[in-house]
């Protein structure tokens, strides 16, 4: 029997939001659950300290080794945050929010602790406030934590397709540089919108690259084997991705229950253990498996795809099986959206490909 060895945890501090936006993927949890079956709504901080505990007495850990804060809305349960920082100040510390709970306190201890990055969630914006510039006005804690740190950065999660370009500019001109883009996957993408997004998508990445390498995190095209095959390291090359999901990471629930990631939490499939009686290490059977044979096992339904063995994200095994009932069918949305990052990524190969015999043949 195998055993890990682990570059993170995740501590799931509460199951409560104070947004509840329409599209979080987090809602298939409530949905699946009696919310009251899954034990305390906040993570204590007796079960916080003997969860780490237990990582650091019990798991093998990477010399890289650091703690992400997971929810729900982490900065709701910002006292066991806390204190897990102040306890183990050598560890860096990961975590996303919608912004709404970061208050004058809060903003004043990160200013204090750098280890600390943060992704500010920018998609409810037209949900809860009518725009980006609102939801800014509105959380200003957020916007003074995020602008004044390196180290964190924002994800626009797009809803409103046409606003894609003036929403990404005024994000880079009035926050950060650090910015992703994303589609919900609990959002009914319709094609028109997904092709409008496409064109938008493009434009920017045509725009942003010619600025240096502080955007690259913004071209979904860097990852992908159509830019390894014609300018990138043949070596970094796969053509089926695994999260290594179990075998890398850990997620921990308020109670102090073990699973190999928060989607197969949200499904309840394959609970790992606890933090009090240990890990059931053959439980990961299956993951080792996927990992010494990715291909065999990713590539399952996918035959006849566009994007067959240059997908850009991969199956999401947990969303796969709350969605499809089994891990390696693919969910029909998360796939549109795989699908539309593939065709943006193509194109921006090709464009690079023209600019490139351009510059040579001047």
């Amino acid at each position: 029997m195998k055993t890990p060895t682990y570059k993170s945890i995740y501590l799931y501090l509460t199951h409560d939001c104070d947004s509840w936006c329409s599209f979080c993927y987090r809602k298939g949890l409530y949905k699946r659950n009696n919310i009251k079956d899954l034990g305390d709504f906040y993570m204590s901080k007796e079960t916080a300290l003997k969860t780490l505990d237990f990582v650091f007495s019990k798991l093998q850990l990477t010399s890289t080794f650091n703690i992400y804060f997971w929810g729900g809305e982490p900065f709701l349960n910002f006292e066991v945050m806390k204190t897990v920082i102040d306890c183990y100040p050598q560890f860096h510390y990961h975590t996303n929010t919608n912004g709404k709970s970061i208050t004058k306190e809060i903003y004043n201890y990160l200013d204090e602790h750098k280890n600390f990055r943060i992704t500010w969630s920018l998609g409810n914006a037209y949900e809860k406030y009518g725009g980006i510039k609102q939801k800014v006005e509105a959380e200003y804690w957020a916007h003074k934590v995020i602008s004044e740190n390196d180290n964190s950065g924002a994800n626009l999660m797009v809803t409103k397709y046409k606003n894609l370009v003036k929403d990404f500019e005024f994000v880079i001109n009035n926050i950060t540089p650090n910015i992703t883009i994303d589609l919900a996957t609990r959002y009914n993408h319709t094609d028109e919108d997904l092709n409008k997004f496409a064109e938008q998508y493009f434009c920017l990445m045509t725009k942003y690259m010619n600025k240096g390498d502080k955007y690259e995190a913004l071209n979904p095209a860097f990852s992908n084997n159509l830019w390894h095959n014609e300018f990138g390291f043949k070596s970094l090359k796969k053509s089926w991705k695994f999260c290594r999901s179990g075998l890398e990471r850990l997620f921990i629930d308020t109670m102090g229950g073990i699973w190999q990631c928060d989607n197969m939490y949200i499904c309840q499939h394959n609970k790992l253990g606890d933090i009090y009686t240990g890990i059931d290490y053959s439980k990961l059977d299956l993951m080792w498996k996927i990992a010494e044979n990715t291909d065999k096992y990713m590539s399952q339904y996918c035959e006849g795809c566009e994007c067959y063995g240059n997908c850009p994200r991969n199956k999401c095994l947990g969303l796969d099986l709350e969605h499809m009932r089994n891990m390696f069918r693919p969910e029909p949305a998360y796939c549109n959206m795989c699908k539309i990052i593939y065709r943006i990524s193509k194109k921006y190969v090709e464009y690079e490909k023209q600019k490139r015999i351009g510059v040579r043949n001047d």
